[in-house]
C-alpha cells in the first residue's frame, strides 16, 4: 500500500512537471525571449556606432548658429550709433 502511494505521488508530481515544460514551451513560442534580447542588442549596437555621426551634426548645428549669431550682431552694430571698427562689441540696448 505504501508503495502504490508512493507512485501516485510520483506519476502526480510527474504530471505536474510535465504541465510547467507545456506551458514553458507555449510561453517561448509565444513571447520569444531571444528574438526580443537579440533585436534589442543589435539597436544598442548600431546606436553606439552613429553615436559619433550624431556627435558631429549636432557640431555642425551649433556652428551654423553661432554663424547666424555673429553675423546678426554685425548688424545689430552696423546700425549702431556706436559701431566700433572690428564690430564685435555687443550692442547693450538689447
Amino acid at each position: 500500500m505504501v508503495k502504490s502511494g508512493a507512485a501516485a505521488l510520483l506519476q502526480f508530481q510527474i504530471q505536474k512537471f510535465l504541465g510547467f515544460c507545456n506551458f514553458t514551451i507555449v510561453f517561448l513560442k509565444k513571447k520569444n525571449p531571444i528574438k526580443y534580447f537579440v533585436k534589442n542588442t543589435i539597436a544598442n549596437v548600431k546606436e553606439i556606432l552613429m553615436a559619433n555621426q550624431k556627435l558631429k551634426n549636432i557640431q555642425n548645428a551649433i556652428m551654423v548658429e553661432k554663424y547666424k549669431y555673429k553675423k546678426t550682431e554685425l548688424i545689430l552694430a552696423q546700425n549702431s550709433d556706436h559701431f566700433f571698427v572690428t564690430g564685435r562689441k555687443i550692442d547693450q540696448r538689447r
